[in-house]
């Protein structure tokens, strides 16, 4: 047995074990935790790679999807994020009707110049070569120049002159003095007393007192050149006469449609009458027009549409091509040997032109007008080629 007094669990020999089996331990700790950290490092490394695949692929995606399109075709664009600052809306256009950027001239002043006088020539000696009498006004809505042939001479104005009494009352719509719904009644007794009047329009088959909105009115007068609703719209604007004073003169009176004019007709007659007028007479009627459509395109729409769809194509649409609209209005009188038409081109650069004239033959007529408009038409064109 031995001796209690000199047994110590603290001897050196256990103070050995106990100390490798502490130091076992601690790096079994140690080798646990690096084990967990590099797990850690390893699992964040391949989350890193997966977000960069993800975002890249998305980028992708993004960068080859294909548009959706619409039943004909067209790509259809997504709305603009409304919150971005970046976002510029461009201002509303509504003339032309939306516009494309404006064109660019492609010739030199000192050349154009030289085309301008050369469209000159052309006309003058074209319409010198035709037989019967010619008149004709261009005036360039950009840049105002001019080209004339007879312009201050007393013509039969015939229909044509339904532009300024149509361009009219569209200024009193516009002012609000009158309103086009509005319903006027037709009067069956013939003018000046009533509206009966023959030739061109429907409204003359109608009963007396048909009603008719002034819109109507006006729409007709332009569209089937209807005398009787041209007769309706004189009485509601207060008489030809006041139109003549309050709007007509005013603008330009070269030939003063309710005077008494003198000329030798194209037959060599003498002729003496009212209710003449001038080829640029009736351009300044038609530039007065659209100076009013620029202003307040809204309240002078409709009545470019009209002027636009009439049902008399030949004349000055038939000078024009492309994706150019006349907006015109002719005016014939058999009686007279009078074929007239006047209107605004819609083109590279709009313009006015009228065309009057007087021959025996209508078709000629009709021809003559058509190329005079051709010739203008592919002088503006030219200066964009």
């Amino acid at each position: 047995m031995k001796n209690s007094s000199n047994y110590n669990i603290y001897s050196s020999s256990r103070r050995r074990n106990t100390a490798k089996r502490r130091n076992f331990v601690i790096a079994c700790l140690a080798i646990c935790m690096g084990c967990v950290i590099a797990d850690i490092v390893f699992i964040s490394m391949l989350l890193s790679k997966k977000d960069k695949k993800d975002t890249k692929t998305t980028q992708t995606t993004v960068a080859t999807s294909v548009p959706e399109t619409d039943a004909s075709g067209n790509p259809i664009s997504a709305a603009p994020d409304q919150s971005s600052t970046d976002i510029t809306v461009p201002p509303t256009d509504n003339t032309s009707t939306s516009e494309a950027a404006p064109k660019v001239q492609t010739v030199s002043a000192e050349t154009r110049a030289t085309n301008l006088a050369t469209l000159q020539t052309n006309v003058s000696e074209y319409l010198s070569k035709q037989s019967g009498r010619f008149s004709m006004y261009y005036i360039n809505m950009s840049n105002g120049e001019t080209i004339a042939v007879n312009e201050s001479t007393p013509f039969v104005a015939a229909s044509s002159i339904k532009l300024a009494y149509n361009t009219y009352l569209y200024e009193k719509v516009a002012d609000g003095s009158i309103k086009l719904d509005e319903k006027m009644a037709y009067n069956a007794q013939g003018y000046p007393k009533g509206d009966f009047e023959g030739g061109t329009g429907t409204i003359q088959n109608s009963a007396d007192g048909t009603e008719y909105p002034l819109s109507e009115v006006s729409h007709l007068s332009i569209t089937k050149s209807d005398n009787c609703a041209t007769n309706m719209l004189l009485r509601r604007l207060g008489g030809i006469d006041t139109i003549n004073a309050e709007f007509m003169k005013p603008i330009s009176a070269v030939v003063d449609y309710r005077a008494t004019s003198s000329y030798t007709n194209f037959r060599g007659e003498e002729m003496t009458g009212k209710n003449r007028t001038s080829s640029i007479d009736l351009a300044k009627y038609a530039e007065h027009l659209y100076k009013d459509y620029k202003d307040k395109p809204d309240a002078f729409q409709p009545l470019i549409d009209d002027l636009c769809t009439t049902e008399y194509n030949w004349g000055i649409p038939a000078g024009v091509s492309g994706t150019a609209k006349a907006a015109h209005k002719v005016g014939f009188n058999n009686q007279y040997g009078a074929f007239n038409d006047l209107g605004i081109v819609f083109a590279s650069e709009d313009y006015v032109i009228c065309v009057m004239t007087e021959c025996s033959n209508d078709t000629t007529a009709h021809n003559i007008i058509g190329e005079v408009s051709k010739m203008v038409f592919q002088y503006v064109e030219s200066n964009y080629a």
